[in-house]
């Protein structure tokens, strides 16, 4: 009995990975597409991504949301800064997180997250990491890297983050 209870649930979440979008039949409402047009645009006019890795259970994660909200708030205005939030908290929202991932070409920034809790400062046109913080709840910390990045005051080499102040 038990064996097919098991049975049934694997099957059930077979379909659910099927039908989601995991598998390579892409199943994607209109409206999911025309969200990830916006993102893209969003991203791709933009000079800096501010990469959120997030997961519901992550008590770190908790303690940096408001300051990720007031960042977003104060830059909402400023076209240079593109927020994006990598979200672990269940296989629905990872998917969604990777396919915008994808789209951008982050995918190997994306995929090499194993925690949460951090934030990531990626160049988005050459989609290099320039920084991160992790469990950082001061806001001023992160404005000070935003300023730099947006300002050009900060370089870096490919495969290693260097930060110099120009």
């Amino acid at each position: 009995m038990q064996l097919v209870k098991i049975q049934s649930f694997l099957l059930s979440l077979l379909l659910i990975v099927l039908f989601s979008g995991c598998s390579n039949l892409n199943f994607q409402s209109t409206a999911e597409k025309e969200n990830i047009q916006k993102i893209i645009t969003k991203v791709n006019d933009s000079k800096l991504i501010l990469l959120d890795v997030y997961h519901d259970g992550c008590g770190t994660c908790k303690l940096i949301e408001p300051t990720v909200e007031k960042l977003k708030s104060d830059y909402s205005q400023n076209p240079d800064i593109a927020f994006l939030k990598h979200d672990l908290s269940n296989p629905f929202t990872h998917i969604k997180s990777m396919r915008i991932a994808k789209a951008l070409g982050l995918e190997q920034i994306y995929n090499s997250q194993r925690y949460t809790g951090i934030v990531i400062f990626i160049d988005s046109k050459t989609k290099q990491v320039i920084d991160s913080l992790i469990g950082e709840g001061d806001v001023k910390k992160y404005s000070k890297i935003i300023e730099e990045v947006l300002n050009k005051k900060v370089s870096y080499c490919t495969g290693r983050i260097y930060r110099v102040i120009i």
